[in-house]
């Protein structure tokens, strides 16, 4: 056990590194942080991260990439000296591209000798003041095996550009990811040895979506999942930099052996948090070649997911599409209307979403209300028809991911409609839907039940439309039964969870 004096030693320095951590948040500027997505972790936050590790051998060789001013390394070596069985050595990897830090972060690793030293663990470090893509890369180009036994990371959160030179070192290495946070993962994995193991705290993004696929493959065609916890909050996790993402801390092995998975859910680092097992077939299925990431939070979403996984229908079977709007408004501004005339369409925006319907045109509003119908505009538009129509983006406000609203053509005069970008649409081979098969759908989509089987893989505020395709649907005539209750607005909640649940169950 550890001893009073190397528990207070610990604590002062936690303390200390806290202080440092805030003052230097605030000292930079936003657009650095930016630029290096970068947001350090706070030190509870931190230490409950590293303690998911699993110490067992004698000598430890930690990696801590993008390791900012050394929080997570120091709670994970304040961590492993209050094992009971301490390694004999450790020796930690830093890599920090930003050279503003790198003296904090030789200060962190100083007092992470001293306590070693305090409970006779040989302690040795190296600081890379490097890109850590462009070291790791290099690292994967000279060794064929792996090279640590531990990895512990908090990466920066930006996306890469499709042409930048970091995405072109990615394919270097054989990897294809789309954001930093999922880059320095990848590398992170295949530079840990077998039986190796990762701590990081993520955006939940990478569970689904075409973009994240690749990232998905790879990194689980070596790596299980042995314990996942999840914020309730979007905003608890690194609240001090207004960060507004769904945030996913995990800790994964690298062996082939699939486990049971420990599932762990709080509202934040204050509540205790809610915690059961998951069947590592029921996280991932074995058959899903989108391999998405499915997080069942406890015996509800269990009851959820059995009664979809009882659904068969796809969105194929039905005879439907979905695709996103095709009108990019800032790249047609000199066709935007703010009031519709004799030679505009209507065009619809989140903003005139109302209990299921549209109310539209909207005076006064941020937004346009129509647009001008010419050869240019033409291309963007779709005819006059009944559609499904589904925010790309809901808001921290929605009590549902999934929002609907009904294009109804009686509503409208026009012989045609355009959906701004926010919005993905369902339609029948690029025309409208029956009414009735309109309304069941959105009936559907706005249920309970949907949202809480949406919630279980995607964790992040978009709804793409490859996450709709991926939702099983029921049959067509249930969908028109379901159609039957809805009026001009869409019922209330529980109505809405009744009429489905009774038609489903």
């Amino acid at each position: 056990m550890i001893d009073k004096k190397n528990e207070l030693f610990s604590e002062l320095m936690l303390t200390q590194i806290n202080v440092t951590r805030q003052q230097v948040s605030k000292a930079t500027e936003k657009e650095i942080k930016s630029n290096l997505g970068q947001f350090f972790t706070e030190p509870r936050l931190a230490l409950f991260m590293s303690d998911m590790f699993e110490i067992n051998e004698p000598h430890i060789n930690l990696l801590d990439p993008g390791a900012g001013i050394g929080i997570l390394t120091t709670a994970t070596i304040t961590q492993i000296c209050k094992k009971d069985e301490k390694p004999l050595s450790i020796h930690v990897t830093a890599v920090e591209i930003d050279e503003t830090l790198l003296e904090h972060l030789r200060f962190s690793l100083e007092f992470c000798n001293k306590l070693c030293s305090l409970n006779n663990i040989q302690f040795t470090y190296s600081i890379i003041h490097d890109d850590f893509i462009k070291y790791g890369s290099t690292l994967l180009k000279s060794y064929t095996g792996g090279m640590y036994s531990k990895v512990i990371l908090n990466p920066p959160y930006k996306k890469i550009s499709s042409k930048s030179e970091t995405r072109l070192t990615l394919r270097e290495i054989d990897i294809e990811t789309t954001n930093l946070y999922s880059a320095f993962v990848a590398i992170s994995k295949k530079l840990l040895i077998p039986n190796g193991e990762l701590v990081a705290i993520t955006p939940r993004s990478f569970c689904n979506g075409t973009y994240f696929k690749p990232f998905r493959v790879d990194f689980l065609s070596d790596m299980n999942f042995r314990k996942i916890h999840l914020f309730n909050s979007r905003t608890d996790a690194f609240k001090d930099d207004e960060v507004l993402q769904e945030n996913i801390i995990y800790h994964a092995v690298k062996e082939y052996e699939h486990k049971n998975v420990t599932i762990s859910s709080s509202e934040n680092l204050n509540e205790e948090a809610s915690t059961h097992t998951l069947e590592y077939d029921k996280l991932v299925h074995p058959n899903d070649e989108d391999k998405f990431i499915r997080i069942l939070r406890d015996e509800e979403d269990l009851r959820v997911k059995s009664l979809m996984e009882g659904i068969t229908t796809s969105l194929e079977d039905l005879g439907l599409k979905v695709s996103t709007g095709k009108v990019v408004d800032f790249r047609t501004k000199e066709n935007l209307r703010s009031a519709p005339g004799y030679d505009t369409v209507p065009l619809i925006y989140p903003v005139h979403f109302h209990k299921g319907s549209l109310e539209w045109p909207i005076f006064p509003a941020d937004k346009p209300n129509a647009i001008s119908l010419n050869e240019v505009t033409s291309k963007q538009l779709v005819p006059k028809g009944n559609y499904v129509l589904v925010k790309r983006f809901s808001p921290k406000e929605e009590t549902r991911r999934i929002v609907t609203a009904i294009y109804n053509e009686e509503q409208m005069s026009a012989e045609f409609v355009g959906f701004e970008n926010h919005l993905n649409y369902f339609h029948r081979n690029g025309q409208g839907l029956p009414l009735d098969l309109a309304k069941g759908l959105a009936i559907y989509l706005s249920s309970s039940i949907v949202d809480c089987f949406f919630r279980q893989f995607n964790g992040h505020t978009q709804v793409n439309v490859g996450d709709l395709k991926s939702l099983p649907y029921p049959p067509y005539k249930l969908l028109i039964k379901m159609g039957t209750a809805f009026d001009n607005h869409l019922p209330e909640q529980q109505e809405i969870d009744n009429i489905v649940s009774d038609l489903l169950e």
